[in-house]
């Protein structure tokens, strides 16, 4: 999906992304909140444990990572800064090949675990499933059974298609088969062809939601990773190994917000094909159905023609509108 790009116009106080120079100029605010941020943070957590001291026997002395810290040069920092820049430009294209792994595209030495989490997804599914039944006709468990059928096509696929390993995997797989599905829209092969023509509020809910998935997703990995290489440092230091609990709290908290996030981003493309679907006939020079029923009758041709490559009915009629003036003879 493409990246928003914010830049500062006039003579304001200087924004942080200015600060990563021509990185922040070409890859923008996205590249500062989804790759830059969670290096920047995790990188200095392990610094300070190194400045202190770790790894070694006996507490790390944060006195002495302090006056490190007070002792750096402007060359030593610009080189801190640069090489925690280059980690982050360099992890940045990996982005969707991490949030594949989050979702529970894992190779396959790990096939038994994954098979466990699976069926761990699978029972979640299946307890959510039993609470969408309504007991009674009373208004509070009509209530109990529509927001367990709302949290079960927001978090889960339908029950015919197998569970994800993961939450992140389901919602990810809810949104990939709910969004679009009343208008028989597969989400898959339409969107990318319905996102350069949204705009306004419903490109910012998107985006916004899409960020904040991947800042998060991010930062569940690299949270995850500082707390391997943190138990590493602090092995010998006693109580102190204590601190390894700090960014895998944090791990934990962020893969929870990029589910959050996940569902939020599902809800915004939803809205975003219910409310902009007929632009996209207008772009693709198609007339616009006059029913519903026409209307999924031609977006299932439409699916099945992006999906399989199969081409259009020759008798399908295009409606061009001439843009050219028109001249004076």
């Amino acid at each position: 999906m493409p990246t928003v790009h914010r830049t500062d116009g006039g003579g304001g106080p200087v924004k942080v992304s200015s600060l990563l120079g021509p990185a922040g100029g070409v890859l923008g605010s996205r590249f500062l909140l989804v790759s830059y941020l969670p290096t920047l943070s995790c990188g200095f957590f392990l610094l300070v444990l190194a400045w202190a001291g770790a790894p070694g026997a006996g507490a790390p002395d944060f006195a002495r990572a302090w006056d490190t810290i007070a002792q750096l040069g402007v060359g030593e920092l610009l080189l801190l800064w640069l090489g925690l820049t280059l980690v982050a430009i360099v992890a940045h294209p990996f982005q969707l090949r991490l949030v594949r792994v989050l979702e529970g595209d894992w190779p396959a030495i790990l096939a038994r675990p994954r098979a466990r989490a699976v069926r761990r997804q699978e029972s979640r599914r299946q307890e959510v499933d039993r609470r969408t039944a309504s007991l009674s006709p009373s208004p509070a468990e009509m209530n109990r059974a529509g927001a367990a059928w709302t949290e079960l096509t927001t978090r889960f696929p339908p029950m015919e298609l197998p569970a994800a390993p993961t939450a992140l995997g389901n919602t990810l797989a809810a949104m990939e088969f709910y969004a679009g599905s009343t208008h028989h829209l597969d989400v898959v092969v339409t969107w990318p062809r319905l996102y350069p023509l949204i705009d306004g509020g419903a490109k910012e809910s998107v985006d916004t939601y899409r960020d904040a998935m991947d800042a998060a997703s991010r930062l569940a990995v690299t949270a995850a990773l500082t707390a391997v290489a943190a138990a590493a440092l602090l092995w010998q230091s006693g109580w102190w190994l204590l601190l390894v609990v700090a960014p895998a709290v944090l791990a934990r908290l962020s893969y929870r917000a990029a589910v959050h996030s996940a569902a939020a981003y599902g809800a915004a493309i939803d809205a975003a094909i219910d409310t902009f679907r007929f632009a996209l006939y207008d772009k693709l020079s198609l007339a616009r159905p006059a029913t519903p029923g026409a209307e999924r009758e031609l977006n299932a041709l439409l699916c099945t023609h992006w999906r399989q490559r199969l081409p259009l009915p020759a008798d399908l009629s295009y409606t061009h509108s001439s843009s050219a003036p028109e001249t004076e003879p």
